[in-house]
């Protein structure tokens, strides 16, 4: 009973804790509130579209915020433009040099019948004074804000050299309050962006923790079920939802390891909150950690070979790893009063996790190599970092001057967006892998 109690009291904290970072998430207005001192310089020409009907989606403007919102970019206004060229033969390197542009974007789209759009762009290098690529594409109406985000991945990674990020997307909780005064709870995806939501799951109880497989087909996540939480994977496509979930006790904290094989996570099922494995070959799950206090959180290794997650066996909540072939347990945290949630980045030489220091939630990164700590955030309530598939960025919820925000920061603490909402609260984001 004491243990049932400990792990009650421990779930209600969690969502009293989620509860007062609640953030607003929809149609959402990105505000970068910090970038690198010496920012790319790239100018985006307006679209030339050939159409006499206005289209539904802006396709430059979509991809300048893209490329704002990294904090790497600075964008040049198209008020500012000596020419607005639509073709290579009038793209003058000069005139953009005059304005002091490191690379030059332009495109033109023109109906191709039937509800198509083709859609051509270039990317310049105005310094060697050369067209570094281009391309021609016909899609649908409804696809050109996808076509957007590829077009924005292509350009960062031709001049960063590191893969973009602009066609994954982001899971999140929204809380929507009901006429008879209680709470609807959705699961939905949107754009890395925040835009186009859309609901995968409801419920009448709290959904918290959701999680991407490694093929971005499917979500787990928990949700309270009466007086216990169950863990669920969802089919993205299907719809359809399964649950691992015991006769008895609390399940939660789902994880799916890189390699596809296992789902990681907590139940109470024998009495205490442990770590278990799910092999999804043989629908059968080992139970990983025994002891008396609380495990929970885990989070795989990128090689799926070991796991990190939170355990109160010190004391306090600190971060933990083991070795799944050895079973071999070493405590990786030890600065600040807890250190909570805790994920790989994507080359497995950072940890990013909640930082408790002063009685301040903060998120904060952890070289492996040199256990150093940075604190990347200056937001005193954090909750659920969770990193970007190329490791540059995370999403996180906080408060942000008394108002609720989703916000962005770089792993290097040099960048840091806030994306104010207009509609319903949203917590615990979590952002896929990339998506084929």
């Amino acid at each position: 009973m004491r243990i049932q109690r400990r792990l009650a009291i421990l779930v209600l904290a969690l969502v009293t804790l989620l509860s007062a970072v609640l953030v607003q998430a929809e149609d959402l207005e990105i505000v970068v509130t910090r970038g690198y001192d010496a920012r790319t310089k790239v100018a985006v020409v307006p679209f030339f579209w050939g159409g006499s009907e206005a289209l539904p989606e802006d396709v430059d403007a979509i991809i300048r915020a893209n490329l704002s919102r990294t904090g790497r970019f600075e964008l040049l206004p198209a008020r500012e433009m000596l020419s607005q060229p639509t073709s290579q033969e009038g793209v003058f390197y000069r005139d953009w040099r005059l304005l002091e542009q490191e690379y030059l974007v332009i495109g033109r789209l023109e109906p191709a019948g039937g509800g198509q759009i083709r859609v051509s762009f270039s990317l310049f290098d105005i310094v060697q004074g050369r067209r570094l690529v281009g391309g021609n594409q016909t899609v649908a109406v409804s696809q050109l804000r996808d076509l957007a985000h590829s077009i924005s991945d292509l350009i960062h990674e031709r001049i960063t050299g590191i893969k973009g990020i602009f066609s994954t997307k982001i899971a999140f909780v929204t809380r929507l309050p009901t006429s008879n005064g209680n709470f609807e709870y959705r699961l939905q995806v949107a754009d890395a962006d925040g835009q186009r939501a859309r609901t995968v799951y409801r419920s009448d109880e709290p959904i918290i923790s959701p999680a991407w497989s490694r093929d971005g087909r499917r979500i787990a996540f928990a949700n309270k079920v009466g007086d216990r939480w169950k863990v669920f994977v969802q089919e993205l496509s299907s719809g359809q939802s399964d649950t691992l979930s015991g006769r008895s006790g609390y399940t939660s904290s789902p994880a799916f390891s890189p390699d596809g094989r296992y789902l990681a996570y907590v139940s109470s099922t024998e009495g205490n909150p442990e770590i278990y494995l799910y092999d999804f070959s043989t629908g059968r799950s080992t139970r990983l950690t025994r002891n008396t206090y609380i495990d929970t959180e885990p989070s795989f290794a990128p090689d799926s070979r070991s796991l990190i997650y939170t355990s109160e066996r010190g004391g306090r909540p600190q971060i933990y790893q083991m070795d799944l072939a050895t079973k071999r347990i070493e405590r990786l945290t030890f600065e600040g009063s807890q250190n909570l949630k805790a994920q790989y980045s994507s080359d497995g030489q950072y940890l990013v996790f909640i930082h408790q220091l002063e009685g301040r939630f903060h998120v904060a990164a952890m070289d492996l190599a040199s256990r150093n700590i940075r604190v990347l955030t200056e937001t005193n309530l954090d909750e659920s970092p969770s990193i970007a598939p190329n490791g540059t960025m995370l999403v996180y919820a906080t408060k942000r001057g008394g108002e609720g925000v989703l916000a962005w920061v770089s792993l290097d603490g040099q960048v840091t967006s806030q994306m104010p909402s207009i509609y319903g609260d949203v917590i615990e984001p979590a952002w896929s892998p990339y998506l084929n």
